[in-house]
């Protein structure tokens, strides 16, 4: 190897040491970069809660009957099932619109273990057949929900199988923004009140979080049978009560 040739390789082997000892230190700078960014960090979270009264109400009614001829059984349940639609759209009874009714189920079963009353009526060692339609509401009547249970069950209804009272999109979005300042407002003041007691302050926002929330809707509960609606009185009482919409953030803040 010639003289040149060799001076040649030893500076390219110098310029690759260069090289890799610039990555190396670079590498162990972003390292230390980070670390000291993760220890400048400071983790808070914090949730906000809006009481207030709901403004929709879903009742779910349904209209049960049992017969050995399961034909018989469904005649008669579209008969009054026929009856309680009725009800529901007159002006001067339920007075609601298509748009606040739907079938929400529909099933045909056999009765496996009769009462006295079925066995009474149909006899023994018979199959006996149930059909139950049930029709779900969505109102914002909230001060006519007894009069609606008193006027189904009056046309042939036999069972409240749900009442629940909820939040219009709306009102829940509305209500949902203003959780959230609550949220931030806390979280942010337990940051300020932490970082006060070590002696210095909340920078800029690193990071922010906001957790989903589920506003569970409050349900009415009472056994809804027929019977004991129809003794309640000429209009079954329901209070709505309050609901809650909640929402919580988690927030990071850098240290000033």
């Amino acid at each position: 190897m010639s003289p040149g040739t060799r001076d040649q390789s030893m500076q390219f082997v110098q310029v690759c040491i260069v090289l890799v000892l610039a990555l190396l230190f670079a590498g162990i700078a972003c390292a230390e970069e980070t670390s000291e960014t993760k220890e400048n960090l400071i983790h808070v979270s914090g949730s906000g809660t809006i009481k207030t009264t709901p403004d929709r109400c879903e009742i779910s009614f349904s209209v049960v009957t049992k017969n050995p001829d399961v034909k018989a059984a469904q005649k008669e349940n579209a008969r009054k099932m026929d009856a309680v639609m009725a009800a529901l759209k007159d002006p001067g009874k339920g007075n609601l619109t298509p748009a606040e009714i739907s079938t929400s189920s529909y099933s045909i079963s056999e009765v496996y273990s009769p009462d006295d009353t079925l066995k009474a009526k149909f006899g023994d060692n018979v199959t006996i057949y149930e059909v139950s339609n049930t029709v779900t509401v969505e109102t914002s009547q909230l001060d006519a929900v007894g009069d609606l249970i008193d006027v189904v069950v009056a046309s042939g209804a036999n069972g409240v199988s749900s009442l629940k009272f909820t939040l219009s999109k709306p009102k829940t979005a509305e209500l949902r923004s203003e959780a959230l300042k609550i949220a931030v407002d806390k979280a942010r003041a337990d940051a300020d009140a932490t970082l006060s007691a070590l002696g210095t302050g909340v920078g800029a926002v690193h990071e922010v979080t906001v957790e989903d929330s589920y506003n569970p809707p409050v349900y009415y509960n009472q056994d809804m049978r027929s019977e004991k609606l129809a003794a309640a009185g000429p209009s079954t009482p329901i209070e709505p009560g309050s609901v809650d919409v909640s929402a919580r953030v988690s927030i990071t803040y850098e240290i000033a």
